[in-house]
Parts: C-alpha cells; structure tokens; sequence
C-alpha cells in the first residue's frame, strides 16, 4: 500500500508527501469528492506510511509488517468506520474514541478513517466534534466524503480539506486498457460513462452499458409516441430497481451531452456513443438545443 498504487491525484498526493516529508501532518483532513475516485485508497495510504518505518517518497514500503497489516485491514492502530445500516451511529462513535484515547500499540500514530463522513447522524456528529477539539497528539483522522456540505460546519473547520477531482477519460481508458486487458473501443466507452471515478469504471461492463443505452432509447422513443400507460408501467419496475433506475439516468444524461454536442460540433471524435451516431443525427436534426 502506497502512493504510487493511486492513479493520478497529483495535487492531494503532493500535499501529503510534503507534509509527511516535513513532519507536518495535521492532525484531521477530509477529503473530498466524487465516490470511488481513490479517496479511500489515499486515506489507506497515508495510514500507512504513517506508521512504515522505511517509508520513502512514495509513502509507505508494501513490504513491511505494518503496511501489510494496513492493506490487509488488520492493523491494530488503523481504524476504519462506515456507516452501520443507512448512518454511523454514535456508538461507533464512542468506541472510535475509546480506541483513538489509547497509546498506539505498535505504530508512530493511531489513525481512524471514517468512510462517508456525511452520514454521520446528528448525535455521532457533534459527539465527534469533541474528538476533533481535543485530538490526542499522536492521533491522526481522515474523513472521506462524496456530499462534505452534509458535514457540520464545525467539523468541516477543524479538519484541512484536500479536494480529490475526477480523472480524465484518458487516463481511465488507460487504466481498464492496462488492467482489465479491455479493447480500446471498449475502454473508452466505459471511461466516458464513469464520470471521473475508478471505482465505478473497474466495476462496469461494456456491454451491459450497451444493453442500457438500448433500453433507454427504447424507453424515450415510448415516450416520444404516446405510450404512456406502458411507461407508466416500466417506472414501476425500475422504482423496485435502484441499480437499473441509475444506470439508465447515468446513460441519459451521457445521451443527451453527446446529442447537445453534435448537434453544435458534429465531431465524432468528441462523442461517447460515437456508434450512434446516426440516431444522435436524428435527434441532432429533430430536437432544439
């Protein structure tokens, strides 16, 4: 586990090396963006080379005792806390105080990672307020969120923001290329459908985004003809099928950007669903911006 296994995030990953190579870190960050963009991944690195006695550049070694107890999630002094059902309740609150009070056992620093900070509830919020006023100085605390205006301000205060931006198509495309082996044509396709996160393009599959783009076109050209009832029908299904229901949104909004764009460009280069681009010609010529 270390910086050199995150793809991309030059500006986070500089300010956390500098800070560890100054012997700087404060005391709580949080960082922010879009899910499954590596904020985790970061988090798990810091932690580590945080508490790696060979630690170098790249943070920490991989090979040592204590970074592969990071990795394998069972470092003693590495704590990650999620939510418990829809929220994280104040009692896993409270046990991460009891735990971050003690003395590392056998790292420099305890670090305790709360995964989807915003989902904190009002009780567990301000009982972690307290925490972070009066952190134990050989402590260090990471909050991960998608949603950081769901945070309480206070909290938001306390901690030094580090803001983690989507990645380019390009590199994506490079990524699923060199470690899922993908054809090109494929890789970008799920590229320009991930909307800058990682996570969410190792878990695509290129043809059944193709299978929802069909649906989806399917679905309009319903809508488009009158077919309400039978419409009306199918949104009772997708609303029994979050997972459909999304991707078929997510397919939407990439269908309409590409119809906006050649409609006003007419470059294929710039499209994601270049080969549509007959049926976005249709509705490039049937539909105003």
């Amino acid at each position: 586990m270390s910086f050199a296994s995150i793809v991309g995030h030059d500006r986070p990953l500089k300010i956390i090396t500098r800070a560890l190579a100054n012997n700087t870190l404060a005391h709580a960050y949080l960082f922010s963006g879009e899910q499954g963009i590596g904020k985790k991944m970061t988090a798990l690195a810091l932690a580590a080379a945080a508490n790696c006695r060979n630690a170098g550049p790249d943070g920490g070694c991989g090979q040592c005792p204590s970074c592969r107890k990071v990795s394998a999630g069972e470092h003693p002094d590495v704590h990650v806390i999620a939510a418990d059902g829809e929220e994280i309740k104040i009692d896993q609150v409270r046990q991460a105080q009891s735990d971050i009070a003690l003395k590392p056992f056998e790292g420099a620093k305890k670090v305790q990672i709360i995964d989807g900070a915003e989902e904190m509830n009002t009780a567990s919020a301000n009982a972690f307020l307290k925490t972070l006023e009066e952190p134990p100085g050989d402590t260090l605390i990471i909050l991960i969120s998608s949603r950081p205006q769901g945070l309480l301000q206070t909290i938001r205060s306390r901690c030094q923001e580090i803001k983690f931006y989507p990645l380019s198509r390009r590199t994506l495309a490079q990524v699923l290329i060199g470690k899922r082996g993908l054809p090109e044509e494929d890789a970008r396709f799920i590229a320009a459908l991930a909307r800058g996160s990682l996570g969410r393009a190792l878990e695509m599959d290129a043809d059944k985004e193709r299978e929802a783009r069909e649906e989806l076109l399917a679905l309009w050209e319903r809508i488009g003809g009158g077919s309400i009832p039978e419409v009306l029908g199918q949104a009772e299904e997708y609303a029994k099928d979050k997972e459909r229901l999304e991707r078929l949104l997510d397919m939407g909004v990439e269908w309409l950007r590409d119809a906006v764009v050649y409609r006003e460009a007419g470059d294929e280069d710039l499209l994601v669903h270049a080969r549509k681009k007959d049926v976005l010609s249709q509705w490039a010529d049937r539909y105003p911006v």
